[in-house]
């Protein structure tokens, strides 16, 4: 990528590029990408000591497809519903504030708010939306990149990749007032000779979230590989992959809750088998010292770690990685089930291509919705509609503007 400050390039990597960064962070001047035209404006963020670069809030369509910052735009997916209301970047700062839905403490002895007036409202406003457990899971996934795809990422993207840029994305980021650096548990890739070195980092955050003698007691978050529960007196022990010396207990009620609001999903997996099950959980820290699981979000992601929703949607997103296509992998976030969303958009074309597979399970009604949707979108579709064969994708780098939508006639 390339990049310039009045005119002048400047290479992030380089130590003379982050002097000039650091300058620009300082007088909060904006840099400028040049990959495409007319090129669009970039802010400077500090993350851990030194200068990145980051996209313009909405500015992701502005951007080349080839280009790192590029995103498609926020409608094809959920990120519209969420960006500015439930999700507020400020770029003075460089800090993103997440409204969330879920507590991040216990103990609290606030009082009950007051009960109804009885009078009628007097204003018309929106309900501020807040991010479940899940979609906090897909935010971190989208910042960290791991919806994006390329054919240069094969073989490249295993736990330790994906471990690291899940902690990256979360520099920066706060919920409640909470930082999320500091609550947040992702275990590192497990090896025999460093359980030592992880077990002391763990019980390090694990001691930080402990319960204080008077007052609320924070929580944690955890996101992990999910590899089983086992039953208890009490409830169950969750256990994750490269965490196997931590045992996260669960009480009844949650493990009950766990198995039948996720059913759906570990049944697929199951049948899968070459996917992974990611977890995310808030915990409190016990008086013993070991965590107990309060809340728990989930999502499916294909071996390489690309997110899907159900069983069209994984062979979709399996056929282009096999295939060495070039794609970023759209997201629900807190849109519901029957809402039509992009499934991909395909970047390695001349122009981009969304791409919309419908659910097997999806009635007449949602496919005249998916189709609107393919139909009235900024890029071309391709469709995977009613019939069981995928139909045949577009050849990388093709011209796809003069036919705009793509889909299989021949039952």
């Amino acid at each position: 990528m390339s990049f310039s400050i009045n005119n002048t390039a400047v290479d992030p990597a380089t130590e003379e590029g982050q002097i000039r960064l650091g300058k620009a962070h300082q007088e909060r001047s904006r840099v400028i990408c040049n990959c495409s035209s007319p090129a669009p404006a970039m802010y400077v963020a500090c993350v851990n000591g030194r200068f990145i670069l980051k996209r313009m809030p909405g500015s992701g369509p502005e951007h080349a497809p080839g280009c790192d910052s590029f995103l498609p735009p926020e409608d094809l997916s959920g990120l519209a519903q969420v960006q500015g209301n439930a999700i507020k970047e400020d770029l003075e700062t460089g800090i993103t504030s997440l409204r969330v839905d879920f507590s991040l403490s216990m103990g609290s002895k606030r009082p009950a708010p007051p009960p109804p007036s009885g009078k009628a409202p007097t204003e018309a406003k929106i309900t501020p939306r807040k991010l479940g457990l899940s979609s906090l899971l897909q935010y971190l996934w989208h910042e960290a990149d791991l919806v994006k795809w390329t054919p240069a990422m094969k073989g490249k993207r295993w736990w330790g990749p994906v471990q690291r840029a899940i902690g990256t994305a979360a520099v920066g980021k706060t919920a409640k007032s909470r930082d999320l650096r500091d609550i947040l548990y992702v275990p590192e890739v497990w090896k025999p000779e460093l359980k030592a070195q992880n077990a002391a980092r763990r019980a390090k955050l694990l001691r930080t979230l402990q319960a204080p003698e008077r007052g609320t007691a924070p929580l944690g978050l955890v996101v992990a590989e999910y590899k089983t529960h086992e039953a208890t007196r009490m409830g169950a022990r969750f256990l994750f992959k490269h965490a196997p010396d931590c045992a996260f207990f669960a009480e009844a009620d949650l493990v009950k809750k766990f198995e039948t609001v996720f059913a759906h999903q570990l049944m697929l997996a199951e049948t899968l088998g070459d996917v992974h099950v990611m977890v995310i959980a808030t915990f409190n820290v016990a008086k013993a010292g070991y965590p107990v699981l309060r809340e728990i979000g989930m999502m499916l992601v294909t071996k390489t770690w690309i997110p899907f929703e159900n069983l069209r949607d994984y062979e979709l997103i399996t056929a282009l990685t096999e295939t060495d296509r070039a794609f970023l992998k759209s997201q629900r976030f807190m849109l519901a089930d029957a809402t039509p969303i992009a499934s991909a958009v395909l970047t390695d074309l001349a122009s981009p291509m969304s791409l919309f597979a419908a659910s097997p399970s999806a009635n007449a009604d949602e496919i005249a919705a998916l189709r609107e949707v393919a139909a009235d979108g900024t890029y071309p579709a391709w469709l995977w509609i009613e019939d069981d064969l995928m139909p045949e994708l577009p050849a990388k780098g093709a011209q796809v503007a003069e036919a705009p939508l793509i889909e299989r006639k021949d039952a």
